[in-house]
């Protein structure tokens, strides 16, 4: 994502390669803390009209959003809802150059989880909290915690260390890795990545593969990597923001990573997310683990082989299940001109009622705890459980504007030590080792180089 506004004054503090710490802390100057507020403030009594603009960046998931519940909350209102959308690199620019000069073109801004730091501190969206909105008790906490800043819990950059969380954002889609098992060979879901490893000994390639897992390097790998490094205890980052993979934990996890590659695809250093699902839909893959939107291709006769065949858990676990999150998530515009009209909305759509409709027809990833249990709702649609529970085991990646810089050194580390282990077919703990040493050193340095972390 380049930018190419002129080097002077604001401008500066858009570049994401310069330090991303000189932003954030812009934005704590001017931090307004709502003295005793929290996530069930108080509503402030509004009469919303008018029209709302929404923008978003492309996604299958959001089509429900736009097609259905748009037109749907304009009905129920009498508020238009104006949508627009264009692709994710696109967008995020957009939305920012937006919310930093006040322009006032959107009052909602759908994003990817991981800008919130960024859009919170730096006051391009504003805090819901203090907007009033009464948030739905029925949400999943971990879910509705995405969006919150600082973050309730974990790893704090040095400059809000003692602020009090507010909701800056409100989760739409609980969007999570879940567990994907063709049900011909795993009979009950598997807890284990032992049960998983057990399975895929017995498969012959390439009729039939026991793991096929994303090993492209940077964010492909990473998703691969960070539901085996939650479940064996390690962390991405400690709460001191040391690297928290390079140790047993961490080394165990890649390992178990590399024990699954005699009963991999060939090239899958090269495989992202077309290649892996192609695989599980053909019949040919027993397991593999991926975030809730393939839960709507699996029974699709048009591109799956394994019609009924595909069930869904949340992600093995060692120690413990560690799912990784990655929400959709909603903001209001710092220059929203409907501000309540915006707040409106989002607590229309997170509402129990609109969120069993979101499950019921669309099979989708509701935030609410009561619409993915549904029994309705399940009945039509098997994966809904499996992501309520996904998402109460879930672990968040660090909450910063560097975390992208972060998981792209890990994930080329991660693809490094793949590709090498692929080639020796032995020595697993050695290799991880190696990489994970000289990640963690290259993302310690990276932080202190930043500063607000040590």
């Amino acid at each position: 994502m380049s930018d190419k506004t002129k080097d002077t004054g604001k401008s500066k503090l858009l570049k994401r390669r310069m330090r991303r710490r000189d932003f954030i802390k812009a934005g704590a100057a001017g931090t307004a803390l709502l003295a005793g507020s929290g996530i069930f403030a108080p509503r402030i009594v509004r009469a919303a009209t008018g029209s709302i603009t929404i923008g978003s960046f492309q996604d299958n998931a959001m089509v429900p959003f736009h097609e259905y519940f748009c037109k749907q909350f304009t009905v129920e209102t009498g508020i238009a809802v104006n949508y627009n959308e264009t692709n994710y690199d696109t967008w995020y620019q957009n939305c920012k150059n937006d919310g930093l000069n006040k322009t006032g073109a959107y009052d909602i801004y759908v994003m990817d989880d991981n800008w919130v730091p960024e859009f919170a501190a730096g006051k391009i969206v504003q805090s819901l909290d203090q907007l009033g909105l009464k948030v739905n008790p029925d949400i999943l906490p971990a879910g509705l915690e995405m969006g919150l800043w600082p973050p309730k819990s974990g790893a704090r950059m040095k400059d809000f260390a003692n602020a009090t969380p507010e909701l800056y954002s409100l989760v739409i889609i609980d969007d999570v890795e879940i567990l994907y098992y063709n049900k011909d060979f795993f009979p009950t879901a598997p807890v284990t990545w032992d049960d998983i490893y057990n399975v895929a000994k017995a498969t012959k390639a390439p009729d039939m593969y026991g793991w096929s897992p994303r090993g492209v390097k940077g964010n492909p790998i990473m998703m691969t990597y960070l539901p085996l490094l939650n479940s064996y205890g390690g962390n991405f980052v400690n709460p001191d923001w040391t690297p928290g993979f390079a140790g047993p934990e961490g080394v165990g996890a890649l390992s178990r990573l590399f024990s699954f590659i005699p009963y991999m695809p060939d090239g899958v250093a090269e495989y992202d997310t077309d290649q892996e699902v192609q695989l599980m839909l053909e019949g040919k893959c027993t397991a593999l683990t991926e975030y809730t939107g393939l839960a709507q291709r699996v029974d699709d006769p048009s591109s799956s082989k394994v019609v009924g065949k595909i069930y869904m858990a949340a992600t093995p676990k060692q120690v413990k299940s560690g799912p990784a999150i990655g929400t959709f998530i909603a903001s209001v515009a710092s220059g929203a001109k409907n501000p309540q009209g915006a707040v409106q909305f989002l607590e229309w759509f997170t509402s129990s009622a609109t969120q069993l409709d979101f499950a019921r027809k669309y099979g989708g990833a509701a935030v609410t705890g009561s619409a993915l249990n549904d029994p309705e709702a399940v009945q039509k649609h098997r994966w809904l459980p499996a992501i309520a529970d996904a998402v109460n085991n879930s672990v968040e990646k660090p909450r910063t504007p560097d975390e992208p810089k972060m998981e792209d050194i890990l994930g080329t580390a991660l693809n490094e030590a793949l590709v090498e282990a692929i080639a020796q077919k032995s020595n697993y703990d050695a290799i991880a080792q190696k990489h994970l040493s000289a990640a963690a050193d290259q993302i310690t340095a990276y932080l202190k180089q930043q500063g607000g972390y040590f």
